[in-house]
């Protein structure tokens, strides 16, 4: 009777207070974890509670918490580990403890670390229209093959390419069809997988992929033709002075931008050299026709002397017009952006090749940045260049054949903060539109500078767009993916024919005895109380007798009329 009663009691104790400890347990763990790819850790708890998994040496001292103080729920909890410490650094090859804290108790398993997994570190695509081949740039730890597979709207996976790549860099070419056909345009994703030469496959990695239809072509200007040196009457083939200028025959803008492209040597990119009247090394300023950015700046060798000079021409980098200026002193020569001709000495020439993957069009007529491939035209971004008034003439960026030639980064204009920035030419650099930091709440503001891409506005630098364009390309993506030395062309504006506007553009004056017509509503030369200006009509109706009297304000450069504009054409030869 006692015997029974004792079984009894021991029962009840058993049902009351649970062996919470022989309950967990380890439920799945890899026979051997590769570092650098990440695997599911299972075990299983009876109730909740609060756990840490530690990785241990077989004597159980602790080489580092993968997981610590992690409240989780009865059942079985997945967390997943890459064999890495936490700086990232893979743990040696060998046998080691996983040590799982539950409750109070401590439950272990054994863990074997083996050889680092293959990995992918790095992957990019360029190029995404439909109906065209595209590259692929992909660095890997180890050699192997690599699978890319392309996951559709359906996440229907199709493999579009399998190769062998080595450790380092590799760059592959996918030829753009998808199961014998092109896909059609629209958002995807690629997914990489490398596999070692043991058959060991590392984590898959994915880039969503924007698959974009072909941008139509600019029209091309059919006449009157304009060329670059006033002395070519043919273009010929990868040479900047006698291209066709607003001709967007991406064929053969290609072919300049992989030319080579002669520069002046110098010690600094940032300074210039002063091209001479004559061929001597004279340096008054009466044999200064304007000056030449070292190292970056294309000249067109027009002729080679026997006396060690020769004779190009360039555009003008310098500061000009010449003017004297208490504050600025007497600096500049000839009118900045200007087409000249004068001496340099032969032995300072280099001719340099530029890079192939990329080239750079600044159009400053259109206000538009032009990236292009061998495969034609990439993408377009909305740009402004240089604003020149009759204070500042040298704030108009400079034309002509350049290189990126080295990277700035951030640097501060005024109080506005321009970021990734890279050197064109001098004092002339590419980067993203300004914006004002605000401090007090730590914002970028760009809301003073985008308001204005696409127009003039900026002091000779190039401000391009932040946003992200319809396929998926900004300043950052430059900054990130065009590398140094890529050739970097500027197209002239004032060569060219200038077109009327829209006559459906809205023009804006004051109705409260204002004597000027604007371009923008809020114009600074107006005083606040008559802002924004109340007062507006159309392009097509500036001649109409309500609006003949205004004149264009000097401010915010509205359009000329038209009969200005066929003036201004007919002096210039067209």
């Amino acid at each position: 009777m006692r015997l029974r009663f004792l079984i009894y009691f021991l029962c009840i104790l058993l049902f009351i207070c649970p062996a919470h400890a022989e309950d967990a347990a380890f439920s799945h763990v890899p026979e051997t974890l590769h570092p650098g790819k990440a695997e599911r850790l299972s075990f299983s708890i009876p109730e909740d509670g609060v756990i840490t998994l530690s990785l241990t040496d077989l004597s159980g001292n602790t080489l580092q918490v993968i997981r610590e103080n992690m409240q989780a729920s009865q059942g079985v909890v997945n967390l997943s580990y890459n064999g890495c410490d936490i700086q990232g650094n893979a743990w040696l090859q060998g046998e080691y403890m996983l040590a799982l804290d539950y409750n109070g108790t401590r439950l272990t398993h054994p863990l074997s670390i083996g050889t680092i997994a293959p990995q992918i570190t790095h992957v990019s695509v360029n190029g995404a229209l439909t109906g065209q081949s595209c590259t692929m740039s992909i660095s890997c730890n180890v050699s192997g093959t690599l699978t890319v597979s392309m996951l559709t709207g359906d996440n229907t996976s199709s493999l579009i390419l399998s190769a062998s790549v080595q450790a380092g860099d590799n760059t592959l070419i996918w030829d753009g069809l998808l199961e014998g056909a092109y896909p059609s345009a629209g958002q995807y994703s690629l997914q990489f997988t490398l596999t070692d030469e043991t058959g060991f496959s590392g984590n898959t990695r994915q880039l969503p992929f924007v698959l974009t239809a072909p941008t139509p072509v600019p029209t091309a200007t059919p006449a009157p033709v304009v060329r670059i040196s006033p002395d070519a009457t043919d273009s010929f083939p990868g040479d900047f002075w006698s291209m066709e200028i607003g001709n967007y025959d991406w064929n053969a803008i290609w072919e300049v931008m992989v030319s080579p492209i002669t520069v002046i040597q110098g010690r600094d990119q940032r300074l210039t050299y002063k091209l001479r009247l004559t061929p001597d090394d004279s340096t008054d300023r009466d044999n200064i026709v304007g000056e030449v950015v070292f190292e970056s700046q294309g000249v067109h060798v027009l002729e080679t002397l026997d006396n060690g000079w020769s004779y190009v021409e360039t555009y003008n980098a310098s500061y000009g017009p010449n003017n004297y200026s208490s504050l600025r002193g007497n600096r500049g020569y000839g009118t900045t952006d200007e087409l000249i001709r004068g001496y340099v000495k032969t032995s300072l020439l280099e001719t340099v090749t530029p890079s192939t993957e990329y080239g750079l069009l600044i159009d400053k007529k259109t206000q538009e940045l032009y990236i292009l491939t061998k495969d034609g035209l990439f993408t377009t971004l909305t740009i402004s260049t240089g604003y020149p008034t009759s204070e500042q003439p040298w704030n108009e960026t400079v034309s002509g054949e350049y290189f990126l030639c080295s990277k700035v980064g951030d640097f501060m204009s005024g109080n506005m903060v321009c970021g990734y920035g890279m050197r064109i030419a001098g004092g002339c650099l590419l980067h993203e539109v300004p914006y004002i930091y605000n401090e007090k709440y730590g914002l970028k503001d760009y809301s003073y500078t985008e308001k204005y891409l696409g127009e003039k506005a900026s002091h000779g630098c190039v401000r391009v767009q932040r946003k992200k364009n319809d396929d998926g390309i900004n300043m950052l993506w430059i900054w990130n993916n065009v590398p140094l030395k890529t050739k970097v062309l500027i197209w002239d504006d004032s060569s060219r024919p200038v077109e009327y506007p829209d006559d459906d553009m809205q023009l804006y004056y004051n109705p409260d005895g204002g004597k000027y017509y604007h371009n923008d509503q809020n114009c600074s030369s107006i005083k606040d109380r008559y802002l924004p200006l109340k007062g507006v009509f159309t392009y097509a109706e500036l001649d109409d007798d309500g609006y003949s009297h205004f004149t264009a304000c000097p401010y915010c450069d509205p359009p000329a009329r038209k009969s200005e504009i066929d003036a201004l054409n007919a002096a210039n030869g067209f």
